[in-house]
């Protein structure tokens, strides 16, 4: 586990290779509500259960669902620096299968396992969170494949009164699809596949219940067989960034093992 703190300057120089992208495109904004109960076991662990719906904007309709996200997780802490846990993502959405009419509900799943060490740089929470995924995906013409994910994130709290206080964060996780082998003949793919940089600030308005708004930048890097107009310019392909601008809403209902409210450690909404 010594290794872990190796992980930054692993994440510094991956940071490093993701800039070389030739092109940039972006998207619309989306806006992502999410809501979450929290259930605190003993000491610091806790049980998950989140629900989200991602509006997208710039539609005919001006916002559009077109999947909800159900969460479910489990962290142990063995001390205070070290912890682990598992998570279980569903999306469900709609879909047309075989070029039908007929809609039909698919359901993707994401199991995880996860480590996290936390620590303090002075007066600062600073946390480094490691995970691996597999996607199985529901829907047709999807594979399914296996994901890793690191995140670093610095925040500091600040009391407000008794049981009142505000949390700003500022977290960056990369992903990157894990590549036992590949063919000859396949185009390379980058080194980080996607990147998600998150600005917050928590509230938390009693034991019970906080919020945090925030916003985020989030990245797929891609690349792919560039694309020449009769002049021999590049219009398309080749290493693209494509970012994804994210306002945010999480909500957060914290339930305590037993009723009454007791000391404890509790992490961002983004968990």
């Amino acid at each position: 586990m010594r290794y872990l703190y190796c992980l930054p300057l692993v994440f510094s120089l991956f940071c490093a290779v993701s800039t070389t992208a030739q092109r940039r495109s972006i998207t619309n904004t989306s806006l992502l509500p999410e809501l979450q109960t929290e259930v605190a076991l003993k000491g610091d662990d806790y049980l998950l259960i989140g629900l989200r719906a991602p509006l997208y904007t710039g539609t005919s309709r001006g916002f559009d669902v077109e999947r909800v996200g159900l969460n479910v997780g489990y962290e142990r802490f063995w001390d205070q620096q070290w912890s682990g846990g598992a998570t279980l993502r569903a999306e469900f959405y709609n879909g047309y299968s075989g070029g039908g009419d007929v809609g039909k509900l698919y359901t993707d799943l994401i199991p995880e396992l996860f480590l996290r060490h936390w620590s303090t740089l002075g007066s600062f929470n600073f946390r480094q969170r490691l995970g691996i995924e597999y996607f199985v995906p529901g829907g047709e013409n999807f594979e399914s494949r296996a994901i890793t994910r690191l995140r670093l994130d610095l925040d500091r709290v600040f009391p407000l009164g008794e049981h009142t206080a505000i949390r700003p964060r500022l977290a960056y996780e990369a992903g990157a699809y894990l590549r036992l082998q590949r063919e000859e003949t396949e185009l390379k793919e980058r080194v980080i596949d996607f990147g998600t940089l998150r600005a917050e600030v928590g509230v938390r308005v009693s034991q019970h219940f906080d919020f945090t708004p925030w916003v985020a930048s989030q990245s797929t890097y891609l690349n792919t067989l560039p694309q020449f107009d009769a002049l021999g310019n590049q219009t398309s392909g080749g290493r693209t960034n494509f970012i994804a601008p994210i306002i945010g809403l999480d909500m957060r209902l914290t339930l305590f093992r037993g009723g009454e409210p007791f000391e404890r450690r509790q992490l961002p909404t983004q968990h």
